[in-house]
């Protein structure tokens, strides 16, 4: 596995619940479908575990998935919150059906990047992924022969369109992918103290053309997304 940049390091570990959330249902889907499986297989033969898995999706765009996140850390009290999903591509170095694991996301405002704003200086812009878990996803990833890449996730409000802006940004962040509810995710599950990871499959390039490329190449990077975050809740409970 190659590294954009790496995570910082934090103490926190998973140990009782681990909560997975994505944007929408679609891209859940193949990890339920996957425990549902896995389920299934072991009934014949119960193992004990300690470790209980919440999957729900938290809602689209920044908003939504904050409110979301944070009623589904309230009501399931978990010790790690995974992100799944999908993101576009600013650097070429990522391909469209790999993956990345975020080191850590920044908050994008369109305005700051063209110059024609600010942030007020307490507005937190930027949060960390844990680092032990990524090193871990990354691990998992190997493990199935899932090509994975440690990333920067810019997360703006809107999806870019335009080439000029995503290089800006992209440079201004020194961001490899953008995702629309990452850093939301990420802010709900540091703020309460709890370890935080985010696994992403790469369905397009950003730019004019992206919206077609996801409609097309959505359903197999959630699925190699889900794929990675599968092996990782797997070994867990071995």
């Amino acid at each position: 596995m190659t590294r954009a940049s790496r995570p910082i390091a934090n103490a926190d570990a998973p140990s009782t619940s681990v909560l997975v959330v994505s944007a929408f249902a679609p891209e859940l889907a193949p990890l339920r479908r996957r425990l549902r499986t896995r389920a299934k297989a072991k009934g014949a033969t119960p193992r004990s575990t300690s470790v209980q898995i919440f999957c729900l999706p938290v809602g689209i765009g920044l908003v939504e998935a904050a409110l979301g996140a944070a009623r589904a850390i309230q009501q399931h009290a978990p010790k790690l919150v995974i992100f799944v999903g999908t993101a576009g591509a600013y650097s070429r170095a990522m391909r469209v059906g790999s993956v990345a694991i975020a080191s850590d996301v920044a908050l994008v405002s369109t305005a700051v990047v063209r110059g024609d704003g600010y942030v007020p200086g307490p507005v937190p812009m930027r949060q960390a992924a844990t680092a032990a878990i990524a090193r871990r996803l990354s691990a998992c990833a190997q493990s199935i022969d899932c090509p994975a890449t440690f990333a920067r996730v810019a997360n703006p409000l809107a999806i870019t369109k335009s080439t000029t802006l995503a290089r800006k940004i992209a440079a201004d962040t020194e961001s490899d992918v953008e995702n629309l509810e990452v850093f939301s995710v990420a802010r709900a599950a540091r703020t309460q103290r709890l370890s935080f990871a985010a696994v992403l499959g790469i369905a397009n390039r950003v730019g004019p053309s992206a919206h077609q490329e996801w409609i097309t190449n959505q359903a197999a990077a959630s699925e190699a997304a889900c794929a990675v975050v599968a092996a990782y809740l797997d070994s867990l409970t071995l």
